[in-house]
């Protein structure tokens, strides 16, 4: 009788232990679950903000205001022919069905809306050029029409991260303007880089790639540009 008792006991034992380990094993899986949805959010809330049309209203609006050049014209231009007009030319092409998402997540879809964004700001250099604009907010924009098509070439082949070019060529150009402070922005690419790798958008190759070639093309344009305008 004892015997059966003890084995009765610590079968009940085994069983209680079997189901707190299932427990634990199913509250593993649910936070597991949530962290994993939850860092999924973050980084699509800032691919969404640090989207390059976006990057360049930012640093454009910047520059009007340190040359205290911010005159409705001035804003109007920039935010039509570098931003407005880019992320429209997506929304359409989207909606259309000519590319998958408003990301352009698909390489081989990326040659309309780049070549679509190149004429943007090309007309959008000649207008600011027209208009006497500061020189260095006429070259960041002749910098995005180059880099642009830098981008679309390369596309071509490989997967390049436009993200990582959207910040590093405005932060080459803000150093330009301010001075070697503004470097401090190139932090930016460590969370936009974290977004896109977290998305499973780019490889760490394709965003180094994007920053570096950015910069390199912006810092040669710049000191032409900044020498012609």
């Amino acid at each position: 009788m004892n015997r059966y008792l003890s084995a009765r006991a610590l079968g009940t034992v085994d069983s209680t232990r079997m189901k707190l380990r299932k427990s634990s094993r199913s509250y593993g899986l649910l936070m597991q679950t949530g962290f994993s949805m939850i860092s999924t959010r973050v980084a699509s809330i800032i691919t969404h903000v640090s989207n390059p049309a976006l990057v360049a209203a930012y640093t454009f609006l910047f520059l009007l205001y340190l040359y205290n050049n911010a005159s409705p014209s001035f804003v109007c231009v920039v935010l039509t022919f570098g931003t407005f007009v880019p992320l429209l030319i997506i929304i359409l092409l989207s909606k259309h069905g000519v590319v998958s998402d408003v990301f352009v997540t698909e390489r081989e879809e990326r040659a309309k809306p780049f070549a679509g964004a190149v004429i943007s700001y090309l007309v959008g250099s000649l207008v600011l050029w027209s208009l006497n604009a500061p020189k260095l907010v006429t070259a960041l924009m002749l910098c995005y029409a180059v880099n642009t098509i830098v981008m679309m070439l390369i596309t071509r082949r490989w997967k390049i991260s436009v993200h990582a070019s959207g910040i590093a060529g405005p932060t080459t150009v803000l150093i330009a303007a301010v001075g070697a402070w503004a470097s401090i922005l190139f932090a930016l690419l460590i969370p936009v880089g974290w977004a896109r790798i977290r998305l499973k958008a780019h490889t760490p190759m394709q965003l180094l790639a994007g920053a570096l070639v950015t910069i390199a093309a912006t810092w040669v344009q710049l000191g032409i540009y900044l020498t012609v305008l």
